[in-house]
């Protein structure tokens, strides 16, 4: 993650802006003292890190480090590039987790989009079944990626996820 640092005092900057970042009221606000801290902090510092790239590639006007096709067509840039992989990689690492029944419903649910209905079918199952189990995934997997500092201001509501009250 911090491997395209171009210095030592880079790197410490990083480290200041997280630490000074973690302790504004707002970030003690949010973080709720029972996940761990290190993954908090690798939130905050991964976020610090995805600016200062989107600002130096702004400010320098230079193309994104690394090789150019590597960035996504949409123009988002090498640091929303990595972004995505660590994501990928972080569900990536939830699926593997899941038993081989909701690794199917996964796949028909959220890779193949399909129905409820016709994925019910598929796996022998009824719609409500599907919804249930696709529920408990679904919770599941938010848990999963906000211990790893992604969606925090998210949370489970019923069959839905919301924004807390003062996010945006």
């Amino acid at each position: 993650m911090f491997s395209h640092l171009r210095s030592t005092m880079e790197l410490e900057n990083l480290l200041l802006e997280t630490f000074a970042r973690a302790f504004e009221p707002r970030a003690r606000a949010a973080y709720d003292g029972t996940r761990p801290y290190g993954h908090f902090l690798m939130g905050i510092a991964r976020n610090v890190l995805l600016e200062q790239t989107r600002n130096r590639e702004v400010s320098v006007g230079l193309e994104p480090f690394g090789d150019p096709a590597e960035v996504t067509e949409d123009g988002g840039g090498l640091a929303q590039t990595l972004e995505d992989r660590e994501v990928e990689a972080l569900v990536a690492g939830f699926k593997e987790g899941l038993t081989t029944e909701e690794r199917r419903l996964f796949e028909l649910r959220f890779g193949e989009g399909l129905a409820q209905e016709t994925a019910a079918s598929q796996l022998g199952l009824t719609r409500i079944q599907v919804r249930r189990r696709e529920h408990g995934i679904k919770t599941r997997l938010l848990g999963f990626l906000q211990a790893r500092g992604y969606l925090e201001g998210l949370e489970a509501r019923g069959w839905s996820f919301f924004r807390r009250r003062g996010d945006s």
